[in-house]
Order: C-alpha cells, then sequence, then structure tokens
C-alpha cells in the first residue's frame, strides 16, 4: 500500500446484516496476504497457508469483476462500504491491494489465536 493511502488503524468491524459475522480488511499483494483481525494486530498468510474459508471467499470475490478504485483514493469508510447486495455475505475488492473478508466470529477468533466455547 502506498505511503500516500487514506486507510489508518484497520481492524473489523460488526456487518450491519448479520451480527455473528464481521467484515475483515485483507491486503493482498502477491502471494503475500494481510488480514487485520484485531485493532493494531494482524497476520500474514501466503497462498499455502491461508484458512480455507478465507481461501474459498478470495477465489469468489476475485472471480467477480467489479469496478475498483486505486489504492491511494482509498479511504476506510470507502472500504466497509458495500458495493453491491449480492456479495455482502462473502466479501469485496475495494481497490488494486485491499479487499473485505466476511467471516465469523468464530473464525475471526481462530486468526487471532483465541478458543472460544
Amino acid at each position: 500500500m502506498g505511503a500516500d493511502s487514506m486507510l489508518n488503524n484497520l481492524s473489523p468491524v460488526v456487518s450491519q446484516y448479520d451480527y455473528d459475522s464481521y467484515r475483515v480488511p485483507l491486503r493482498k499483494e502477491g502471494n503475500s496476504y494481510t488480514i487485520y483481525v484485531a485493532d493494531k494486530f494482524s497476520r500474514v498468510f501466503d497462498e499455502d497457508t491461508l484458512p480455507d474459508e478465507v481461501k474459498t471467499k478470495m477465489a469468489m470475490i476475485l472471480a467477480n469483476p467489479m469496478q475498483i478504485c486505486k489504492d491511494y483514493e482509498l479511504t476506510n469508510l470507502r472500504l466497509m462500504q458495500c458495493p453491491v447486495e449480492g456479495v455482502r455475505s462473502i466479501g469485496w475488492r475495494a481497490s488494486d491491494t485491499m479487499f473485505i473478508v466476511i467471516l465469523l466470529y468464530k473464525t475471526l477468533c481462530s486468526l487471532r489465536g483465541e478458543n472460544i466455547l
């Protein structure tokens, strides 16, 4: 992400459609995936270590041709806004490198290294 990006303090936000799901920011650069799992906490994966649920959703997101903005144009608000209704339970591409992946709370906790009952 360029130094001129308007993004800051990326962290998951609860979905407005399903309170057990979260809009989770993800940055893809080459074969590297940075998932912002909590405030000031991210996890980095490659294509081999990316969790299956995220890998499946990313495949669906990348297969959907949507108009995206440039990284330097992206703001936190624009990143979190679902562009079309049909993708709000999967996720969307917001810019060249930034995505939102919709994850269940238990999946998000697992990515954080937390155990939930």
